[in-house]
């Protein structure tokens, strides 16, 4: 019996060397025995930019299923979504009776159509998307919320998508965004967000938000969600207690968090990027929640041009 249980303790281990990762281990390997819960993914898909993953819509949505079932995943966030692939997600998780967790979901679209998605089927609608895991009814779709965000410097329509789900038997608001990076538009969009979500969290609800924020975590202007680090916000996020990643004089390694964490875009998957950083996130109500941990998966060249970020954290309350 003993044996068996090694075995099988080693195999999950084992799935977590290989999620999602193609380069060589991350220095916060995430433990699947004594994280916390709830947990979270975030990830920037690519959609519309990128190639089908093996050129095979099968092997793009296993891959991501993959990554939700060894996480044992509480809620997902995906941005740079087409609806193609959003409905394929949505068709294998709304129903699952073996092999993993059924999953309820919604979709917001942030753009009409866009060229690049229609490798994903006729509707070519471009957005974002939250998936809780508990089957249907564990999204409450008459509590979605689309709120566009402004873009004082032009640039495509970004929104922040929200509605009330079920997580851990408890609920929360889960909010997913994807903030531009263009002239004032981040700063303005990160004030927005930091806004309506502070909004829920006065009516009571525990706030999840993730997404590609397209700021490191130092950036003044993500002052509006942290709250420390001369921050204003009511947030912790999730990778900001691994101290292998603490730099600079306000960042001291006897501190207990700081605004940082692994990258999340390199130059191995993102040829724009001249050196890695962190700019996806996924940002925890402080009143809520306590032990959070995160942790960026290394990039799958030909998946996205992000890392798969995951974050974990227990009730506070």
């Amino acid at each position: 019996m003993i044996r068996s249980v090694s075995r099988m303790i080693l195999a999950v281990l084992l799935s977590f060397v290989s999620l999602l990762a193609s380069g060589p281990a991350q220095a916060d390997v995430p433990d699947p025995v004594n994280w916390p819960k709830p947990r979270f993914l975030s990830y920037n898909v690519c959609g519309a930019s990128c190639s089908i993953y093996q050129g095979s819509k099968p092997a793009w949505r296993d891959k991501v299923i993959g990554a939700m079932d060894a996480w044992d995943t509480d809620l997902l966030m995906l941005q740079e979504l087409c609806h193609g692939q959003w409905t394929l997600l949505r068709d294998a998780l709304a129903n699952r009776s073996s092999g993993g967790p059924a999953y309820d979901s919604v979709w917001g679209a942030a753009l009409g159509s866009t060229s690049g998605c229609a490798k994903w089927g006729s509707d070519t609608r471009y957005g974002l998307a939250v998936f809780a895991k508990g089957g249907q009814g564990a999204i409450d779709n008459g509590s979605r919320t689309v709120t566009l965000l402004d873009k004082p410097s032009a640039g495509e329509q970004r929104i922040l998508l929200c509605a009330r789900a079920r997580v851990t038997g408890r609920d929360v608001r889960a909010c997913n965004t994807h903030l531009d990076y263009r002239g004032d538009n981040p700063r303005v969009q990160a004030a927005q967000v930091a806004a309506v979500t502070r909004a829920f969290a006065d009516q009571g609800d525990p706030v999840v938000l993730a997404g590609d924020f397209n700021m490191l975590p130092k950036d003044a202007r993500l002052g509006s969600l942290y709250n420390h680090g001369g921050g204003t916000g009511a947030f912790q996020e999730v990778d900001e207690n691994d101290k292998s990643h603490f730099t600079g004089a306000d960042c001291p390694q006897s501190g207990d968090r700081c605004r940082s964490g692994e990258a999340t875009a390199e130059p191995v998957c993102s040829p724009r990027v001249t050196e890695p950083g962190k700019i996806d996130y996924i940002f925890l109500g402080y009143s809520w929640f306590k032990a959070v941990r995160g942790d960026a998966a290394a990039c799958t060249p030909g998946m996205s041009d992000h890392h798969l970020l995951r974050g974990a954290a227990a009730w506070e309350r």
